[in-house]
């Protein structure tokens, strides 16, 4: 019977198909579900995305290029994204002062406020996750985690992480000055607040 075959199918597969095409499936709801979360702003996924990546990220790496591999998709594409946000008044490109050639996208106000509005977006997923008991959902992140790092290793995703286990942090580098840490990748001093800030060269440290 079809039933029956199709369950052969699956069994033949193995866990590792079983779980791709779970995370396929995974991804679709999420989807939905970003959809549903960002419509009460105003806004679809992929721009409630960018303004939290502008929120999150260190002020100095926001780049138009750094964007587009935190969204996974081309730069041109990114472009767009951040000129219809700039359009409504929500993101805006300015000079790096270190680097006049690079652009640099920040918030305004109204992005700000935009931001906060979005506090509560993908909250629907969590209370689907929240039925796992302690040691699934432990076991869930464990799995998921090892993925992530593999993709990341591979090239084909983009994870930020503030410096504090990065293996190119020196934190207090130069205790008390203003910028006291120090990213041995870039070669520069970073404040407390920058250093809490995501980084899309982060390094976990062995």
């Amino acid at each position: 019977m079809p039933g029956n075959e199709g369950a052969a199918r699956r069994a033949a597969e193995g866990p590792a198909s079983r779980v791709a095409m779970a995370l396929l499936r995974l991804s679709q709801a999420v989807k939905r579900i970003g959809i549903a979360d960002a419509r009460p702003a105003g806004l679809t996924p992929v721009q409630a995305q960018t303004l939290f990546f502008v929120r999150r990220t260190k002020s100095f790496l926001t780049t138009i290029g750094n964007l587009a591999a935190h969204l996974g998709t081309s730069h041109p594409t990114a472009v767009e994204v951040v000129n219809g946000l700039v359009a409504r008044g929500l993101v805006v490109k300015r000079p790096d002062p270190r680097d006049r050639r690079v652009t640099l996208l920040a918030l305004t106000p109204a992005g700000e406020e935009a931001c906060a509005r979005l506090d509560h977006w993908l909250d629907s997923l969590e209370e689907h996750l929240s039925g796992l008991d302690a040691e699934a959902l432990d076991a869930l992140e464990r799995g998921l985690g090892a993925v992530i790092r593999s993709l990341q290793r591979a090239g084909l995703l983009v994870v930020g992480a503030p410096c504090r286990g990065c293996v190119h942090f020196r934190e207090d580098a130069a205790a008390g000055a203003a910028e006291p840490h120090y990213c041995a990748l870039i070669r520069r001093h970073v404040s407390e607040a920058e250093a809490a800030k995501d980084c899309p060269d982060h390094t976990p440290a062995a």
